[in-house]
């Protein structure tokens, strides 16, 4: 069963809904496009995004100043109208009023023709009003960020608040890092922990990798559809490392051992198998160890750690599944998914290759392995194009490409974040990260203005300068695999929990 929010109860959002009714444009547009139930939470949960979005703080802090400049206008033509000598008017007061509304910001006018006694008493008036007015815009703002607090109770070890970091123009909502909804593995019939997160290109299903894949809605976690490699084998599928979707979202990807199975989820049927030169198949049949299992590639076994569509959709890298990395004389293979041939091998690598990521405009693959480097290739010919060494020995680093494909993203296990320019390593770009955890997983978000890195919770950045915007801790344990969803709303995350565990589960939350 799902564990929602209780912000984000469907009650709570149907309430929303009928308290904008008729009021609105854009929600006329979305609620017009929902047929199913399930769209019309989504087009529930946008508008409530929506409409229900705070102003920004520094709108009101601007609000507040102007009301201060009005009131200062105000005292000081109140101040004019009683010098002595001059009676004032039974609606002189009115008359002052109406003076001071229609010129609010030309205060300097009002020092005209003063003494400099009278003029010193007006700069001291306003001296005294502006740091009133100041301590009050303080005090409240110091009351919203304590309320804010409390409103987040509700959400274990998440920051109730975003920081926003003082260098970035990047402003977060009050939202960023509430959890949607809960997604626990095991009551849907996926066990273990996960191993890998995928969002489709349209944001509405997640698919995850565990010892099986399972596809369920985005929004609600609900309708999950599990596939199974092999259900008749008696040894399982060993761990499922990696899991993709298609560039066109028709269909999902999975490891299995030495193979690359491409599933069409709607039938949950596999339409192709990938396979790995040399790689065993696996079998019911055999009683030898030459079946696909994760755990242990040195009694039989392979695994493919990872692989990585071509944009267009119509190949496949992969990394080389024996555990030394070397065997074949290659570190990693590319398919044509059509024919299902091997059209390059790429070498290179003198260990394991644990992740690999192709660059969104098709002409690189960025590669790490656990020879302790980071390597880009031409994805067209298998050549090298550059390689960075990681700062600590056996470190197979995460890799996230930029929307751009002009940076790469690159998370090590001694916890260093940085961004690069992708081909020949200059302008790098250092994140300062507390704790120094080791990194699991990075992403950039899709309109390329902030990045995320995983480990113990997860950090987002401004991409373009070291600056912590937000701190998400509400997952207890460490997290292994993250995912940020197309639309840029979302991330989903992946802790690890210990093999077997009952409590394995998926959070979704907002991300900005």
């Amino acid at each position: 069963m799902t564990e929602h929010n209780n912000q984000f109860t469907p009650e709570d959002v149907d309430a929303q809904i009928e308290h904008f009714a008729g009021s609105s444009r854009e929600q006329s547009r979305l609620l017009s496009n929902a047929h199913s139930p399930d769209e019309r939470l989504v087009a529930d949960l946008q508008l409530m995004y929506h409409q229900g979005a705070p102003r920004a703080i520094a709108d009101e802090d601007e609000q507040s100043l102007q009301h201060a400049w009005e009131r200062i206008a105000m005292i000081a033509a109140e101040k004019q109208a009683r010098r002595p000598g001059r009676q004032p008017r039974p609606n002189a007061r009115n008359a002052v009023m109406t003076q001071a509304d229609k010129q609010p910001k030309n205060v300097m006018n009002l020092f005209e023709k003063r003494t400099w006694q009278q003029r010193i008493g007006l700069i001291a008036a306003a001296c005294v009003i502006v740091v009133v007015v100041g301590s009050m815009v303080l005090l409240f703002n110091a009351a919203r960020i304590k309320n804010t607090g409390t409103a987040s109770g509700s959400h274990p070890g998440a920051t109730p608040t975003p920081t926003i970091a003082s260098n970035s123009s990047i402003k977060l909502s009050k939202d960023v890092g509430k959890v949607v909804y809960t997604w626990n593995g095991r009551q849907h019939g996926q066990l273990e922990d996960f191993y890998d997160l995928a969002w489709s290109k349209d944001s509405r299903h997640i698919a995850s990798a565990a010892t099986n894949v399972a596809v369920w809605d985005a929004t609600t976690g609900q309708n999950s559809v599990l596939l199974n490699p092999d259900q008749s084998s008696p040894y399982g599928s060993g761990s499922i490392l990696a899991v993709k979707w298609s560039p066109n979202g028709k269909y999902v990807a999975s490891t299995y051992g030495g193979q690359i199975l491409i599933w069409d989820p709607a039938t949950k049927t596999v339409l192709q198998k990938l396979t790995y030169p040399g790689a065993p198949v696996a079998s019911t049949a055999t009683s030898n160890g030459k079946y696909l299992n994760s755990y242990a590639p040195l009694s039989g076994g392979v695994m493919i750690y990872d692989f990585a569509w071509s944009p267009d959709g119509k190949s496949i890298v992969a990394a080389n599944p024996f555990h030394n990395g070397t065997a074949a004389s290659e570190s990693m293979l590319i398919w044509d998914v059509a024919t299902q041939k091997v059209t390059t091998k790429i070498a290179g690598h003198t260990d394991a290759v644990q992740n690999l990521a192709w660059s969104p405009d098709g002409k690189y693959i960025a590669s790490s392995a656990y020879d302790g480097t980071v390597r880009i290739w031409d994805a067209q010919n298998g050549q090298s194009v550059y390689k960075l060494n990681a700062p600590d020995g056996r470190d197979a680093a995460a890799l996230a490409w930029s929307p751009t494909s002009k940076r790469l993203l690159i998370g090590f296990m001694n916890g260093t974040l940085e961004s690069i320019d992708a081909t020949n390593g200059t302008h790098p770009l250092k994140y300062s990260i507390a704790g120094g955890n080791a990194i699991s997983s990075v992403a950039w978000s899709p309109d390329g203005k902030m990045v995320a890195m995983a480990g113990k919770g997860v950090k987002l950045f401004d991409a373009q300068k070291n600056a912590l915007l937000y701190t998400y801790s509400g997952d207890a344990n460490g997290i292994r695999c993250m995912a940020w969803s197309p639309d840029g709303k979302y991330i989903a995350t992946g802790a690890y929990t210990g093999v077997g565990s009952s409590n394995a589960s998926v959070k979704v939350w907002i991300a900005k």
